[in-house]
């Protein structure tokens, strides 16, 4: 039911600009929901506030336990104080998403994984490799597992990851591998989540939201 999913004050979001100046998905987060009117961070790139014009259309994607839902709506206004804020129209509808692109950043972090068969039983001991690239749906990360009969590496192999992320160190995520790609240095594989909880979907998302903060006030994003 489209009704599952409400606008709140401090739930991450991704800002969506099909302007083919700005064109992007950005993190944000609401700040405030009041008079018809929703107040958000504005998004950065290479720590400078991206200049989304006023009366311009954005869409605001939002994740569920079983779905993703987008919001229409326009930039009615601007604050520019000490956290830069877009003012935002409050949607009147909202679509319900079955299949979506999560926002992607890239990151190197420690993962551990292992190999599991169709029973979810480890094949592998547990490896420490390192993440390409991390969004709220999978993650892309380097590997240099050896090939053999036994555990080679397919689109649909399953897996069991430990990301190493404040408070998900010890959260085992089943994944499978959706995709394979050549590297000089060996292979990377993306990865897609097939057995998460909501709630550590939006663990990681509010982790990532985080870390582009933190990239932005150094000013390497």
């Amino acid at each position: 039911m489209v009704s599952e999913h409400k606008l709140e004050v401090n739930q991450n979001f991704e800002l969506v600009v099909r302007d083919s100046s700005f064109q992007g998905n950005y993190l944000s987060k609401i700040s405030d929901i009041s008079g018809g009117r929703i107040k958000v961070t504005a998004p950065f790139v290479h720590g400078e506030v991206v200049p989304l014009r006023i009366n311009m259309g954005v869409e605001m994607y939002f994740t569920a336990e079983m779905a993703a839902y987008a919001y229409k709506t326009k930039i009615v206004d601007r604050e520019m104080g000490k956290i830069p804020l877009l003012v935002l129209a409050y949607p009147d509808l909202k679509q319900r998403i079955q299949r979506r692109e999560f926002f992607r950043l890239e990151v190197k972090e420690k993962v551990f994984y292992r190999l599991l068969d169709r029973e979810l039983q480890a094949i592998t001991e547990l490896k420490e490799t390192t993440t390409i690239d991390i969004s709220g749906g999978g993650l892309k990360m380097v590997f240099d597992h050896v090939k053999d009969s036994n555990n080679d590496i397919h689109k649909g192999r399953l897996m069991e990851l430990f990301l190493q992320i404040p408070e998900l160190e010890d959260t085992a995520i089943i994944s499978k591998v959706v995709n394979v790609f050549d590297l000089p240095e060996g292979i990377a594989i993306g990865i897609k989540f097939v057995e998460i909880d909501n709630y550590v979907r939006e663990k990681i998302i509010s982790w990532l939201f985080d870390y582009q903060r933190e990239l932005r006030q150094r000013g390497m994003l």
